[in-house]
């Protein structure tokens, strides 16, 4: 009785993940597209890349060298 009920729920868990999964995807009408390809939704804009170049200059400026430096959280 016991056993029957745990597969019931690990096939219920397992089903919830299958469909989520399968929500994630999406038709995208061609009408729709051209905002979805704005240079703002790329991950290589000019802000973004900054940014990321900022953190990395923190967070690599904590190791080495004697002079001080900064802490490795990217946080001023």
């Amino acid at each position: 009785m016991a056993r029957t009920r745990i597969v019931r729920g690990m096939l219920g868990v397992f089903g919830v993940a299958v469909l989520a999964a399968i929500s994630g995807c999406a038709h995208v009408d061609a009408y729709n597209r051209g905002a979805l390809a704005h240079p703002t939704m790329s991950a290589e804009d000019d802000i973004t890349n900054s940014m990321d170049a900022h953190v990395r200059e923190i967070s690599e400026a904590a190791s080495g060298g004697l002079s001080g430096g900064g802490g490795g959280c990217g946080c001023n």
